[in-house]
């Protein structure tokens, strides 16, 4: 079943009070919307864009992406532009009449929105609120099919990687064998892949080194890959060789906070208080100032999305939100213990995608 017709459907229901046309250049929002997959080459340089109006939905691209263009038909229009996306728009927009546009402000450049008005100086160029991204916060069930088997793929990363664990093997080698293995068995990775040992770990998102790893220290591993465009998100911590009284303790009560949150995840809990269990966990250790970050956040085509699971949030979590749940404890002098899964919120509660365990200690 082709979900676009409707997504569309609920795009326009939410902008048309608001503007003439909607301008997409989110390249997660294309995908989402078009089937459109080509990424962005850097910040300064677009694949391409959607433009939505009442009637009209164009994808919008250079002679580069003209294939990739036509996976948008038949309910995208391809038009390939030479002289470049305000060149298009410059002639396009007043065909439609269009008057007021909407733009999404993360995703465009303040010299693209300049360089639009003086093209087009009647021209009303208006902030869009998060449309897409809100109607991509709730997973349908193919999409949670997606994202399953891009964390099949990341687990099985992981198995392979942490039967290499060994003193005198570095972060980087370790990192080199995710990332080939990434784009061996799925599109690449997710984000870039964090391996940190020892004092390393206690950076919550540290850069591959060349340290070695040595016995008894602390290995944080974070990876997930990209499959089909849905992204996992995995994050397992191993100790190199027999694991000292330190690291049992440390490790046993970020798995108790990370339980004591889950116990929280259901649909219409605010998602402060999934993050104030783990954090109760910690507190009543007296380490609650060694926890650094929100517990959890959002995954689905970007490997960030809404909604967090944050102290700070305001939202309640709802049927098909799928996030993570990583709590984390960090010591400058020693290293830091992290274990991650990604969850499904249903109505009763959470069903959790992972499959593989944790240590037995």
């Amino acid at each position: 079943m082709d979900v676009r017709g409707e997504r569309l459907r609920r795009v326009r229901l939410s902008f048309l009070p608001r503007a003439e046309a909607f301008l997409i250049t989110s390249p997660e929002n294309r995908r989402y919307l078009s089937g459109f997959s080509a990424e962005d080459v850097s910040l300064t340089e677009s694949a391409g864009a959607l433009l939505l109006t009442r009637k009209e939905a164009f994808l919008l691209t250079d002679p580069r992406y003209q294939e990739e263009a036509k996976v948008g038909q038949p309910f995208f229009e391809p038009r390939i532009y030479q002289k470049g996306l305000t060149a298009e728009l410059k002639e396009l927009l007043p065909l439609l009449g269009v008057k007021v546009l909407l733009v999404e402000p993360r995703y465009v450049s303040l010299s693209f929105c300049q360089a639009l008005r003086r093209k087009l100086p009647w021209l009303e160029i208006k902030e869009a609120p998060p449309i897409v991204e809100r109607l991509r916060e709730r997973k349908d069930e193919a999409e949670v099919k997606l994202l399953k088997t891009s964390l099949v793929i990341a687990e099985k990363i992981m198995l392979e990687v942490s039967r290499q664990l060994r003193p005198g093997v570095s972060e980087k080698e370790l990192c080199a064998q995710i990332i080939a293995l990434s784009y061996r068995w799925a599109e690449g990775p997710s984000f870039p892949p964090i391996v940190a040992s020892g004092p390393n770990a206690a950076k919550p998102h540290a850069e591959p080194t060349a340290r070695k790893l040595r016995k008894g220290e602390p290995l944080l591993i974070d990876m997930g890959v990209k499959y089909r465009g849905y992204c996992s998100d995995i994050t397992r911590t191993f100790c190199v060789g027999e694991p000292d009284e330190r690291f049992v303790k440390i490790y046993r009560l970020v798995l108790a906070a990370k339980e004591a949150a889950e116990k929280k995840l259901a649909a219409g809990v605010p998602a402060r208080e999934v993050d104030l269990a783990a954090r109760a966990i910690f507190r009543k250790e007296g380490l609650e100032r060694h926890f650094w970050h929100a517990l959890g956040h959002g995954v689905g085509l970007a490997i960030h999305e809404a909604p967090a699971l944050s102290y700070r949030s305001r939202k309640r979590l709802k049927s098909g939100h799928v996030v993570t749940v990583e709590p984390g404890l960090y010591f400058p002098d020693w290293g830091g213990v992290r274990l991650e899964d990604m969850v499904l919120v249903g109505e009763e509660g959470l069903l959790r995608l992972n499959t593989l365990g944790f240590l037995e200690l």
